[in-house]
């Protein structure tokens, strides 16, 4: 694939909406300009297969490209996700080594690291001066833990995202599509007066944006308090098999933004696989592959292949694609032991409830000792 297939690959439709902007992409294409990408990453919870698409991008843009990962440990203490301390142990101790098993061979940055400069403060001061409360909250709802009362904390989350494109000099910023208001707020007071009194030089950024995978159970989306609607990366096999067994799937549709298989598929499998194998037993059909969704879709539908037989492929191909981050935790388990430390303060604190806290205590425990 070509640089632009590369960068496009897999983002949110429609391309008008999600890639801001198209224009500005093929300007950069054309001024053959090298390509330094960033994403960034509360981290302050599991890996699971949600970060997947964006997990994904890093890795191709790095064929093209320089990618910088981003630990915002700053961000996830604004958004109340646990002690700074913590956030900074579980980002040094598990994030960075388990991306790295995964295949991500980028720059790693802390916020913390460049976020306290005299530079960055002065930038986030002036920058304070030029966006509105209610323009700040509007861009960053989508993704804070209180959304009922809302703190100071939360107006300065999006205009340190906005200041880390500046800081971290990057031309291509990559997130979800709940980042995009975020990132429509970075493009307007950029490029605007500002950019010419700011103390960091500002480079024109395209922003482009992936899809948000369901969450397992109907009606939710993946969340690192909740394990029934995710699939940690350190899930065992037979953990996965049975996240997956139990997981939603409508047979009347094949929209990945209605049926959750068909989201881990349109997202996460298909665009980084040529094929989707399925092991059927011959009295129903015996093994088949398919090449596409729409084709797969399209026989879901009619009945010609059964929720269960996908979900095991499904299944099959994930505890495949993770195989290194179990051989890394194999070698040394203690690699958890931070994330589990952080996971049960917030529990303590009421963020996860007592049922949902027993099955990630459990999934600890076939890791850890003393959990």
């Amino acid at each position: 694939m070509d640089a632009k297939s590369i960068i496009l690959n897999n983002v949110a439709k429609p391309l008008e909406e999600f890639v801001l902007t198209m224009e500005d992409l093929e300007r950069l294409l054309q001024e053959k300009e090298k390509i330094i990408a960033y994403c960034g990453y509360e981290p302050s919870g599991p890996i699971h297969i949600g970060y997947f698409p964006t997990i994904l991008k890093i890795i191709e843009i790095s064929k093209i490209g320089k990618a910088k990962v981003l630990l915002a440990d700053y961000h996830a203490y604004l958004n109340d996700k646990g002690p700074l301390e913590l956030l900074q142990d579980v980002s040094v101790n598990y994030w960075i080594p388990v991306l790295r098993a995964l295949g991500v061979n980028s720059e790693y940055i802390l916020g913390s690291e460049f976020q306290g400069s005299q530079d960055y403060i002065y930038d986030l001061f002036t920058l304070a001066r030029f966006v509105t409360v209610h323009r700040a909250i509007r861009a960053v709802k989508m993704i804070l833990r209180h959304t009922e009362s809302i703190s100071v904390a939360a107006s300065l989350y999006p205009i340190m995202q906005v200041l880390d494109i500046v800081h971290l000099e990057v031309n291509l910023a990559i997130g979800g599509t709940d980042q995009r208001k975020i990132h429509a707020l970075a493009r307007d007071i950029l490029h605007g007066e500002v950019s010419s009194i700011l103390r960091q030089k500002v480079k024109k950024t395209i922003c482009i944006h992936l899809p948000m995978v369901l969450g397992l159970k109907a009606g939710e989306k993946m969340s690192s308090s909740k394990p029934e609607t995710h699939i940690a990366v350190h899930d065992k096999p037979e953990t996965i098999n049975k996240k997956l067994q139990k997981a939603y799937c409508p047979p009347t549709t094949s929209n990945p933004d209605e049926n959750p298989i068909f989201s881990i598929l349109a997202y996460i499998i298909f665009p980084y696989n040529e094929c989707l194998r399925i092991d059927r037993p011959e009295k129903y059909g015996g093994p088949v592959e398919y090449r596409s969704l729409d084709a797969l879709g399209k026989d879901f539908l009619e009945g010609k292949i059964h929720p269960l037989d996908l979900k095991n492929a499904i299944a099959e191909l994930l505890i495949q694609k993770l195989e290194p981050v179990r051989r890394l935790l194999e070698k040394d388990p203690e690699i958890l032991r931070p994330l589990y430390r952080l996971q049960k303060w917030n529990f303590e604190k009421g963020y996860i409830n007592k049922e949902s806290w027993e099955d990630l205590k459990r999934s600890y425990q076939q890791w850890l000792e003393n959990v």
